[in-house]
């Protein structure tokens, strides 16, 4: 009787790696689509001596509401063998965040982007409904419905709300007292920023002060908070 070569198992714990690194590469495809200032300093960070980028982490907001907070987003990642890393609290802008860290998996020495590269962390933060005032609290709880974030993974992948588009009096609204709660009832759970893993980048960038100074160069307003 003839042999049949079946594929080898993978070690990979969870479920499929592949799946995981697909659904990670349209979150981030939905993400540089949406935003094309991002997916300007991504195609420059990758034409630097033809560099092959690789991730540290990857972040989303979220509303602490029944259904819709952190545990709307970490259960699929928690799945497919990622492990909570740390939490992090901001009183001043009611905000909780929870990071996970990644499954141990074999990436090989040229291994990058989400192909074949180290996964990125997840850092997921909430926003805490409750402390706001009665006002914002009413908006934000006008638009999410019961059990509507159980589609979280899905709508982040395909970059569509959950909820109805909320109109610009309740946005405006909102943004007065919260940026993160206006951001988040807009764009729901797009992710909000990425970051490149500098330390494994080859060439120029792989010294973050060259990376500051590049793109002062080339004219972007870097982020003050937290310093440059």
């Amino acid at each position: 009787m003839g042999s049949l070569d079946l594929p080898q198992a993978s070690s990979f714990k969870g479920g499929s790696e592949t799946f995981l690194r697909d659904v990670l590469e349209n979150i981030l495809k939905t993400y540089l689509r949406k935003n094309p200032m991002a997916k300007t300093v991504w195609e420059l960070v990758q034409s630097m001596d033809n560099e092959k980028v690789s991730y540290d982490h990857f972040f989303f907001r979220t509303f602490k509401v029944e259904g819709y907070g952190i545990d709307s987003l970490s259960s699929f990642f928690m799945d497919y063998g990622y492990k909570v890393g740390g939490r992090l609290d901001f009183p001043k802008k009611n905000i909780h965040v929870l990071w996970l860290s990644p499954p141990e998996i074999h990436v090989p020495g040229d291994g990058h982007g989400l192909g074949n590269g180290p996964l990125p962390r997840i850092v997921i933060a909430e926003l805490l409904v409750d402390e706001l005032s009665p006002d914002s609290q009413e908006i934000i709880k006008k638009y999410l419905k019961p059990e509507g974030g159980k589609q979280a993974i899905l709508s982040s992948t395909l970059g569509s709300l959950i909820w109805e588009k909320p109109t610009s009096a309740d946005f405006n609204q909102l943004a007065k007292e919260s940026e993160y709660g206006a951001w988040a009832l807009f764009h729901g759970y797009t992710l909000n920023h990425l970051a490149f893993a500098v330390h494994r980048l080859k060439h120029r960038f792989s010294d973050i002060k060259c990376v500051k100074e590049y793109f002062k160069e080339k004219g972007f307003k870097l982020n003050k908070d937290g310093g440059d």
